[in-house]
C-alpha cells in the first residue's frame, strides 16, 4: 500500500481511500486526495447516494449534476449494498487493503451497520479512519444531523459578515461544507505523515463546527481576549482606503489599503484630487475616519466617472496595489490570474466533452496534483474494483450480483 518515495509522481500515489460518504462535506474530503492521486472508490448503495438526485429535486434542469461532481471528480464508483451480509464481508475486505476509509454519516448508522471505526480499525490497525461530522465527535449534539446552512449559523461566521443594516447575511451555499472537508482531508494527511513515521493508523475528526471555527479564528480569538468583533466590517469601514466603491460602468472596486497615511498621497493622485491630501479635514487617518461622512460623497462621485477596470489600472500604476475589482463567480472563471495559475482547468470526458472545473488551490513543484476524471457513473468500477483489489473471479461477481450485494 505505501507508495515507492522514488517514483511517485503525485503526493499520495498509492494511498487507497475508500469513501462512503454524502452529500457535500465527506465527498470534498475524498476529492482532495483524489486531486492529489489517492485510489478513492466511491462506495455508494444501490440507489445512489443522495447527492445524485438533489439538484432535481430543487428543480434544476441540467445536463450534469454540477454539485454532483464537483466533490467525486476523480474517483472510482462502486456499489456495495452495506443492509447485507456479504456487503459487508465485500467491503471489510476493501478495508484490509486500503489506507483510509472516510464517512460523514453519523456514527449511529455507522454503528448499526458495522462501519464504525472500532471495527474497521479491528480488520485493519493502520487503517486512518476519518469521520467528518456535524459538530465534532463529542458533547451532547454529537450524533446530531446536520448540514451547511446549519453549519454556517452555529459557526459564528454570520455574527461578523452582517450587512450596512445589521440583517443577517448568510455565506453562499456549501461554504461550511467545503471547510469542513478541507478540514478532514488536511487531518487525514497528517494522520498518513504520522502511520509513516510511527507505523500506526488512527482515527481522524474533523466536523462543520471545527471548519467554521478555523474559518472565523481572528474574530473568535479576538472574542476570547474580551474584545467582541464588529459584526459587519462593511457597516464599520472609517477609513476611505479601506472601503468599497462602485464604479461608472456599475461594477464595484475594493481597497485593503490598511497603511492608510502612507498610500494617502497615492489614492489622491490616482483618484485626481490632489487638492484634498493636505486637507486639514482629511490628511490623515484619524480626521478622515471622523469626517468621512463629508469626503465619500466626493470620492463616489469620481469613481463614476471611469469604469472599473480602468481604476484598478490607475491605482496599480500610482503605486496603490491593494485594489481588486469584487467579482462574481462569472468574472471569476475568466480571470487572467485563474487561468495563469490552473485555478480553473479543463477536464475531457468521453460522454460530455470538454468540462471546465474548479481547479487545484495548491502547487507542487515536484509532485503536483492533477484532475484527472470526471465523477463516476453509479456502480460504473464496481466489476473493476472487485477483480483489480480483491482478485474476484467473474463467476464470484456474478453470484454477488444474484445475490443483490450490489
Amino acid at each position: 500500500m505505501a507508495a515507492n518515495k522514488k517514483q511517485i509522481s503525485m503526493p499520495l500515489e498509492g494511498i487507497r481511500v475508500l469513501d462512503w460518504t454524502a452529500f457535500q462535506q465527506g465527498p470534498i474530503a475524498a476529492c482532495l486526495l483524489a486531486d492529489m492521486g489517492a485510489d478513492v472508490i466511491k462506495i455508494e448503495e444501490p440507489r445512489g447516494e443522495p447527492a445524485r438526485g438533489l439538484i432535481q429535486a430543487y428543480g434544476i434542469k441540467m445536463p450534469m449534476n454540477f454539485y454532483y461532481q464537483n466533490q467525486n471528480r476523480g474517483k472510482r464508483g462502486m456499489v456495495i449494498n452495506l443492509q447485507t451480509t456479504k456487503g459487508k464481508d465485500v467491503l471489510y475486505r476493501l478495508v484490509e487493503k486500503s489506507d483510509v476509509f472516510v464517512t460523514n454519516y453519523r456514527e449511529s448508522i455507522c454503528r448499526r451497520l458495522q462501519v464504525d471505526s472500532e471495527t474497521l480499525t479491528k480488520r485493519n490497525p493502520q487503517l486512518i479512519y476519518a469521520y467528518s461530522s456535524g459538530y465534532g465527535p463529542l458533547g451532547p449534539d454529537a450524533d446530531l444531523a446536520s448540514a451547511d446552512f446549519a453549519g454556517q449559523a452555529r459557526g459564528g461566521l454570520w455574527s461578523v459578515s452582517r450587512a450596512r443594516d445589521m440583517s443577517w447575511a448568510p455565506v453562499g451555499a456549501g461554504q461550511a461544507d467545503e471547510m469542513g472537508g478541507v478540514i478532514t482531508a488536511y487531518g487525514i494527511i497528517l494522520a498518513l505523515l504520522a502511520r509513516e513515521r510511527s507505523g500506526i493508523g488512527q482515527r481522524v475528526d474533523g466536523s462543520l463546527l471545527g471548519g467554521q471555527m478555523e474559518l472565523g479564528r481572528l474574530s473568535f480569538q479576538q472574542q476570547l481576549m474580551g474584545l467582541p468583533p464588529a459584526p459587519s466590517s462593511i457597516a464599520m469601514l472609517r477609513s476611505p482606503l479601506y472601503n468599497l466603491y462602485e464604479c461608472q460602468d456599475g461594477k464595484w472596486i475594493c481597497f485593503a489599503v490598511l497603511q492608510a497615511d502612507r498610500y494617502w498621497p497615492k489614492f489622491c493622485e490616482a483618484l485626481g484630487i490632489s487638492e484634498m491630501e493636505k486637507d486639514p479635514r482629511f490628511e490623515n487617518a484619524t480626521v478622515r475616519g471622523e469626517n468621512l461622512d463629508e469626503l465619500m460623497p466626493t470620492l463616489q462621485q469620481r469613481f463614476q466617472t471611469r469604469p472599473r477596470n480602468n481604476w484598478v489600472t490607475a491605482f496599480h500604476q500610482a503605486g496603490v496595489e491593494q485594489v481588486a475589482p469584487v467579482q462574481d463567480y462569472a468574472d471569476l472563471a475568466d480571470d487572467p490570474q485563474m487561468i495563469a495559475n490552473d485555478y480553473v482547468v479543463t477536464v475531457e470526458d468521453p460522454v460530455h466533452g470538454k468540462v471546465r472545473v474548479p481547479g487545484i488551490p495548491v502547487k507542487l513543484s515536484k509532485t503536483p496534483g492533477k484532475v484527472t476524471k470526471l465523477a463516476p457513473e453509479l456502480g460504473q468500477h464496481t466489476e473493476e474494483v472487485l477483480q483489480e483489489v480483491l482478485d474476484m473471479s467473474w463467476e464470484e461477481i456474478g453470484q454477488l450480483r444474484e445475490e443483490e450485494v450490489f
